[in-house]
């Protein structure tokens, strides 16, 4: 199941009951995963797309990149680092990612995520994915 777009339906108060189908997408989307091993450049143009809501690295070269999805409000991702390589992860099109406690990195510029880490990235407001540090 891929990352799961911005919500497109609202449901109205009362006593209605949510169908089916779509309780299923959102369970199948908040459990969905994806192995990747990027290749290529360091580049927002040629990193790798992320279209999972969990995500293992599991290889890819010291110049090698992840692709963020479009962000929009209560979108979440967890990147794990699994490779012998830091990765740079970027935004997608001109989303910026928190790249320190009070700063953002440019769209193109994206942020590194060390060997053997994880990171959670949030977004709070469409454009900008805030990284949360992992334990």
């Amino acid at each position: 199941m891929p990352f799961p777009p911005a919500r497109t339906t609202t449901y109205n108060q009362g006593r209605q009951l949510v169908d089916g189908a779509d309780m299923q997408a959102i369970f199948d989307s908040l459990q969905s995963f994806q192995s990747l091993a990027p290749a290529g450049a360091a580049t927002q143009a040629a990193a790798t797309a992320i279209n999972a809501v969990n995500v293992e690295v599991l290889a890819g070269s010291a110049a090698s990149a992840v692709l963020l999805p479009p962000s929009y409000a209560g979108a979440e991702i967890v990147v794990l680092n699994n490779s012998s390589n830091s990765q740079q992860i970027f935004g997608s099109g001109a989303d910026v990612v928190q790249s320190g406690a009070a700063s953002y990195a440019a769209a193109a510029t994206g942020v590194a995520l060390i060997t053997l880490n994880a990171a959670k990235f949030r977004c709070c407001k469409k454009g900008f994915w805030q990284r949360l540090a992992m334990a």
